[in-house]
């Protein structure tokens, strides 16, 4: 597959709202409907205007390609006598030679003394964090010696280690500093992708993908890689849809920059470990309802609607070994394409999906008996008969993976079985025989199961 292509990427305000309401695609801002499904959603030209912007984006996203093409846009559409000055900061590791490059350099030197526009911008800050661990303060101390009402300055950094410090050094230089967050990809971007990457029949890859509800797999260029490698093989997905949010989730937990792998600079923890972390977390968020992870200061105070960083450290979990939860190891697993921004300090889940599967599967690999659960997932004001309504995914994932969670939720609360978790239930999980009668027409396709127990099987279906 491709590195690139020829997408148009959309920007949304850090902690805003985007809308995937084209079957799990993002609602074309530029269609019909999508300019008032998405209205916040802007291209880099929008932010041109602002003479401060920061640019964010999780891990796997493809910031930094889309940030290369727009670089060029921006280069060939300067007014004259404006200059620009591009770093990539992942390749310094003394703050002596940053300066040296950016602040004393003869383009910088040059612009100072005169009088024209100069667009500067910084690319990979994060990666530049890992060498030099006080350039946020360095650019803080530094900028406001500068006639900034003729800088425009964009920075890029992945989402979770974003510096405070730089950005209300930032806010006070400038009066205001814009973050945005690059957005998912569209259903047209996809099969684009398929089309250049060799795939005879999109609409059928598409389809597979709408089949099997992976959307929240394909909207991001990383795992989209993983789902066109996987379709150019075999020629389908894996049947097994559980092996395939593995693989997905797993993948969002690798390592993407190459930079990064080629200087050794992975983190601590592998795929595997990241991935028991990234289940704990799932779980805490998800059965005990918080929106987002808060990553600043206690002093300061916890929204009552997320959990503290700090509180989700503490013992072990199991991955091939075991893995020692850490404050460290949390912040790591914070920094992968699992997470995106919920504003300053807090970071969420980058596609709710990725929680309610994830949630599933640390209970099941904690081995979490039924008497344990029951009481997380169903209501107690209704004496324990009906599915909490926000954990019907979780719900649907847990009945996935457990026989006995199946039969329970299938008697109690069956609509919960209708959700993207659904595709997970094999035709040899058999249901009570009321279900099919239950669910209004269309809702599910119904096959008649041909074993002698003359059960009905459940199956998702695409309609």
């Amino acid at each position: 597959m491709k590195n690139g292509f020829d997408w148009k990427r959309f920007w949304c305000p850090r902690g805003g709202i985007f809308n995937l309401s084209d079957r799990g695609f993002l609602s074309d801002p530029e269609g019909e409907w999508g300019k008032y499904s998405n209205p916040d959603l802007v291209t880099f030209g929008r932010l041109a205007e602002f003479p401060c912007a920061v640019l964010l984006g999780e891990p796997g996203i493809g910031k930094s390609w889309t940030l290369q093409q727009e670089k060029a846009e921006v280069e060939s559409s300067l007014a004259i006598g404006a200059r620009l000055l591009s770093l990539d900061l992942r390749s310094f590791s003394t703050d002596i030679r940053l300066m040296e490059s950016l602040f004393n350099s003869e383009t910088f030197e040059s612009w100072r003394k005169g009088d024209w526009m100069l667009h500067v911008f910084l690319d990979s800050l994060d990666e530049c964090l890992l060498r030099i661990d006080n350039v946020a303060a360095l650019l803080a101390d530094e900028l406001p010696k500068q006639p900034v009402e003729r800088l425009r300055l964009r920075i890029a950094c992945r989402t979770a280690p974003w510096p405070t410090i730089l950005e209300k050094a930032l806010t006070d230089l400038f009066g205001e500093c814009h973050a945005y967050e690059l957005v998912p990809l569209r259903r047209i971007d996809v099969k684009r992708a398929a089309e250049q990457s060799g795939i005879a029949d999109p609409n059928a890859f598409l389809g597979r993908i709408d089949e099997l509800d992976v959307s929240s797999l394909a909207i991001k260029p990383v795992t989209l890689k993983f789902l066109i490698s996987t379709y150019l093989r075999d020629g389908d997905f894996p049947k097994d849809h559980l092996e395939l949010y593995e693989k997905g989730c797993k993948t969002l937990c690798e390592e993407s920059s190459d930079s990064r792998h080629g200087g050794g600079r992975r983190g601590r923890l592998n795929p595997d470990e990241r991935l028991a972390v990234a289940s704990r977390i799932a779980a805490v968020t998800q059965l005990c309802r918080r929106f987002a992870v808060y990553t600043g200061r206690e002093a300061d105070g916890v929204p009552s609607e997320d959990v503290f960083i700090n509180d989700l450290a503490g013992g072990t979990e199991r991955a091939v070994d075991e893995v020692t939860v850490s404050t460290d190891a949390l912040w790591e697993v914070l920094d992968t394409g699992l997470f995106s921004s919920r504003g300053a300090n807090r970071i969420g889940w980058a596609h709710q999906t990725y929680s309610e599967f994830l949630a599933a599967r640390y209970c099941k690999r904690r081995k979490m008996p039924l008497q344990q659960i029951r009481p997380l997932i169903f209501h107690p004001s209704d004496h324990g008969r009906r599915l909490i309504p926000q954990l019907h995914e979780v719900a649907a994932w847990m009945a996935a993976m457990d026989a006995e969670i199946l039969r329970v939720v299938a008697t109690a609360d069956p609509e919960a079985l209708l959700g993207a978790a659904a595709a997970s239930i094999s035709d040899d999980q058999h249901l009570p025989n009321f279900i099919p009668s239950y669910f209004p027409a269309g809702a599910v396709c119904r096959e008649t199961d041909s074993s002698s127990s003359g059960n009905q099987a459940l199956t998702r279906r695409a309609f």
